[in-house]
């Protein structure tokens, strides 16, 4: 009998938990999100995945280095809130827009 290669099984173990998840959120009346968008104090945020660009990569970067000048360590995902949380609302907001889906190669079409 072959015997399966841990990889093999890793692998089917991960198709079949994204079916079950898949079916689970998409079962008529059932939320699509399990963890909402706005925790309560003390619980754990959303997780999310994105797909940062060199640089986007080069501002965490600088973000960690300018905190670490001022003897405070930060870690990617802080550099990333600390960036979300100190952005200025403003229109310079659009012109990075447009730039991040030219990026994406999402740009619309004028």
């Amino acid at each position: 009998m072959k015997q399966e290669t841990l990889q093999a099984r890793l692998a089917r173990s991960l198709d079949a938990a994204n079916r079950r998840e898949t079916r689970t959120a998409t079962a008529p009346g059932r939320a699509t999100r399990k963890t909402p968008a706005t925790p309560a104090a003390g619980r754990q945020g959303a997780k999310l995945s994105v797909s940062l660009f060199a640089s986007d990569l080069a501002r965490l970067e600088a973000i960690r280095a300018y905190m670490a000048e001022r003897g405070a360590r930060v870690s990617t995902s802080q550099a990333v809130k600390l960036a979300l949380r100190t952005a200025p609302l403003s229109g310079d907001l659009a012109a990075a827009l447009a730039e991040i889906q030219k990026e994406d190669g999402r740009a619309r079409k004028q």
